[in-house]
């Protein structure tokens, strides 16, 4: 587990210096070309921070199985954990911080950068222009961080 425990925190603090220099970015031209591309940037450090931490949880799960979600994950083992509940919780909440970040990563492989969304989705994140909307990088940093920490500590409190 500590190895993906230190590729997790690894992840999360390259997105933590991201986000620094897309925020400075920003501040000299707002949507230029590295401003979006740090913003990219930003967003796949924090998709691979989560599913660093979907192994993390795997491992205390005893799961030996390759996946690559954490629906995948959950049908793996025989009984889902707390974390793993939670964090489904918020994976098909489409107003939660998790869910929009999953949009807003599955928009970066679209053509067109529209959001992969249900028909009926009532999702509030549209990034139809990206230059006239900053994601809210820093905000799903704090609570992907927050989440993982209070996690973490749950565990050693058990």
């Amino acid at each position: 587990m500590a190895e993906w425990l230190g590729h997790s925190n690894q992840k999360l603090y390259q997105a933590r210096l991201l986000i620094e220099n897309q925020e400075q970015a920003e501040e000299v031209a707002s949507g230029s070309v590295l401003s979006m591309a740090l913003q990219e940037s930003v967003l796949f450090q924090l998709v691979l921070s989560y599913q660093s931490y979907l192994h993390e949880i795997a491992e205390i799960a005893q799961c030996r199985e390759p996946f690559n979600s954490l629906e995948q994950l959950i049908s793996l083992v025989p009984v889902a954990t707390g974390e793993m509940t939670e964090l489904n919780q918020l994976e098909v909440d489409d107003f939660s911080w998790l869910r929009q970040m999953q949009v807003a990563f599955e928009s970066c492989t679209q053509k067109d950068n529209k959001p992969v969304l249900k028909q009926n989705s009532a999702s509030i994140i549209q990034l139809h222009d990206k230059t006239s909307q900053a994601l809210p990088l820093r905000d799903w940093f704090q609570s992907l961080s927050d989440i993982i920490d209070i996690q973490r500590n749950n565990r050693q409190e058990s």
